[in-house]
């Protein structure tokens, strides 16, 4: 039987013998049905559960070994200190865990992401994104070798969706489509085979919760782990510093997305170096995201959109041949990190 509805939620806490003295539906996210409660002891607590289908569309399946996943993430991932960080980085605490009915319960982060959060000018932005960089870079320094997560079909199916849908995007803006069949072909068939460390596998600022609003470096914690996977961190890399340039490009200019990406060059460069390919390999995910997920999600009009997709094209063209660094392979119109 599901687990769908407030009354359904708050019938299964009883077997916990937890009494929410608050709850409330988040409603966030599209895969999932969460929730947000209080219980005796005034400890806020999210819970989240998986049905075999992505919420807001029961007709689209979705496997519920997604949570899985994110169980293995939060309770196997141990990261080393960070002394030379500006913001704490967190994950959440796992409370439960009911693998046959897919629930997960776990400490509460906070009530804003930091998408939600950017434009509040009291929110350090530059150093929320060098935190960011450092933490992530970390994360995919410390495991290299021997941490394993499983297999996640699931991650790597999704995280392939924009490159198979990518010469349809830019086909749609005007362009040749053939360059979109070509990176899908050379690097998204990369996706079901990388093998360089743990990828959080939807790294955004929208996964991203903050612990106080009103605060200038609050603490933020790193959610959503289901998509993790094996993989190459510049699909990682790439993805946040895509949504941080729209952020910074369409509400406010805020240095968030050189500040990531600087300070992630140097933390990574720290524990060995970021070759030619690498960078490659980011530019090519960065500009697969810009030229594929303006067209599907909004962030401005016809014409802004178009500029979107028309600088994931140059990106993607500029980034087939390597580079040595992010600032001369990407050549984003953004502000300096400040």
């Amino acid at each position: 039987m599901g687990i769908v509805t407030d009354s359904d939620i708050t019938s299964y806490l009883a077997t916990l013998n937890i009494i929410p003295t608050t709850l409330s539906q988040l409603n966030g996210g599209t895969a999932n049905f969460a929730w947000r409660i209080r219980d005796s002891t005034n400890r806020s607590i999210i819970i989240k559960h998986a049905e075999p289908y992505i919420r807001t569309n029961a007709s689209i399946l979705l496997p519920t070994d997604r949570m899985d996943f994110e169980h293995v993430a939060l309770t196997t991932l141990t990261l080393p200190p960070q002394p030379h960080i500006d913001i704490p980085i967190a994950l959440p605490s796992v409370y439960h865990y009911n693998s046959t009915r897919h629930v997960l319960l776990m400490s509460d982060g906070g009530p804003w992401t930091m998408k939600a959060a950017y434009t509040d000018p009291t929110l350090d932005i530059p150093a929320l994104g060098r935190s960011l960089g450092t933490w992530l870079a970390s994360l995919h320094a410390s495991t290299k070798t021997t941490t394993s997560v499983g297999d996640n079909q699931t991650a790597k199916s999704i995280a392939r969706y924009s490159y198979a849908n990518l010469a349809s995007a830019l086909a749609s803006c005007g362009f040749d489509a053939s360059l979109g069949e070509e990176i899908d072909a050379e690097y998204g068939s990369l996706l079901q085979s990388d093998d360089a460390c743990i990828c959080h596998g939807d790294f955004w600022p929208g996964n991203i919760v903050l612990a106080a609003a009103s605060t200038s470096r609050p603490t933020a914690t790193v959610v959503d782990w289901e998509l993790v996977r094996r993989g190459c961190g510049a699909t990682d890399v790439g993805q946040f510093a895509a949504e941080a340039y729209l952020l910074d490009r369409f509400c406010g200019s805020r240095g968030l997305c050189a500040a990531f990406l600087d300070a992630y060059a140097l933390a990574a460069e720290e524990k060995g170096a970021l070759g030619r390919e690498w960078w490659g390999r980011c530019g090519v995910h960065l500009g697969t995201h810009l030229a594929f997920w303006p067209t599907s999600v909004v962030w401005g009009g016809r014409e802004e959109t178009g500029e979107c997709v028309g600088l994931g094209r140059e990106l993607l063209l500029r980034a087939r041949g390597g580079g040595r660094g992010w600032r001369e392979l990407l050549v984003l119109p953004i502000k300096p990190a400040g």
